[in-house]
């Protein structure tokens, strides 16, 4: 119920606002959700010595067909599509620019929640893990219910009068 009164208060504010911040939404995204968690799940990596805890059937694959190059290559092509399509729908699409700029938060929180929970590896022999479920997985949620939330902030375009 939280949420709904933070929606209902963001959506009063002007969404625009949150537009113009798009290019800082579009570098934190990035930074978190695709270099930070490279870094962390490298490092996890070098203490384990395997890539067996990753989640990702796809990240095990590219692992296992080119090693830790390949592991960066798909991590840095998937992560950067679904980044510019947000950041697109953000930038082109007024209508769905709160839901651009949902999907780009929930990808920086989702991003610094995994690097983290990555980086606890080293500190405790542990991913993080809230409610049974894994950070993967948490992570998904996250990036989920900002876009939810973005999608519920979108406001209709104006109707247009016939001439």
């Amino acid at each position: 119920m939280p949420l709904l009164y933070l929606v209902a208060y963001i959506k009063i504010r002007n969404i625009d606002r949150i537009v113009k911040w798009s290019r800082y939404l579009l570098v934190s995204a990035i930074v978190f959700y695709v270099l930070y968690d490279i870094v962390s799940t490298l490092a996890a990596y070098n203490f384990l010595g395997s890539f067996e805890y990753e989640k990702s059937f796809l990240i095990k694959a590219a692992y296992d067909v080119a090693g830790v190059p390949g592991f960066i290559t798909l991590k840095i092509v998937m992560s950067a599509a679904a980044i510019s399509a947000a950041y697109l729908l953000m930038e082109h699409y007024t209508r769905l620019r709160a839901f651009g700029a949902g999907i780009l938060g929930g990808a920086t929180v989702a991003g610094f929640f995994v690097g983290t929970s990555n980086f606890n590896i080293l500190l405790n022999g542990s991913s993080i893990w809230i409610l049974g479920l894994d950070s993967g997985t948490i992570a998904a949620i996250i990036i989920v219910v900002s876009a939810g939330a973005g999608l519920l902030m979108s406001r209709p375009e104006p109707a247009r009068v016939a001439r």
